[in-house]
């Protein structure tokens, strides 16, 4: 008899996100790529604009059981040491930044579309453009957080076009 492997829905269905072609195209352009993968655990780095416009890169840690039926957990991670990152490494800037990355008593990623943070001061309902739904998907996490991570960039150009007198 041979040996069949039965996935767990939600990883099937994360291995279909990871080859879909927003996915890919996220990698390809240097959005962020996939670091490891030991279901329910997924590790990404994400590119980054500092907020003195170098790049830089951060390190996510996704908890993705019950995916997508229920959203994933997100926590900002040092890849290398393979813990949460320190309050004082995370990503600096606006006041969306600073509160996305801020550490908070469940500490994952202050954003509405995470497991913790959804719920809590109905973050969900308050902002339900940015909630988790079963028809999101891993890239409406990554876009967002990619996003997030380069509103430094606009801020810097603006700086620089200001303080150049354009």
């Amino acid at each position: 008899m041979a040996d069949v492997t039965v996935l767990d829905p939600s990883e099937r269905q994360l291995l279909a996100d990871l080859e879909s072609a927003q996915f890919l195209s996220g990698v390809a352009s240097g959005a962020w790529r996939q670091v490891r993968y030991d279901f329910p655990l997924m590790h990404f780095a994400i590119s980054a604009t500092g907020p003195d416009g170098n790049p830089l890169e951060f390190g996510f840690r996704f908890e993705v059981s019950s995916y997508p039926t229920q959203a994933p957990e997100v926590r900002i991670w040092d890849l290398d040491t393979d813990r949460p990152l320190p309050p004082n490494l995370r990503p600096k800037g606006g006041q969306r930044v600073e509160q996305s990355f801020k550490h908070w008593g469940d500490d994952t990623v202050y954003r509405p579309w995470d497991r913790r943070t959804g719920p809590h001061n109905n973050n969900a309902k308050t902002y339900p453009h940015l909630a988790w739904s079963p028809d999101r998907d891993l890239v409406f996490i990554l876009e967002d957080l990619h996003a997030l991570l380069n509103s430094n960039a606009r801020a810097h150009r603006l700086r620089t076009k200001t303080k150049a007198g354009l």
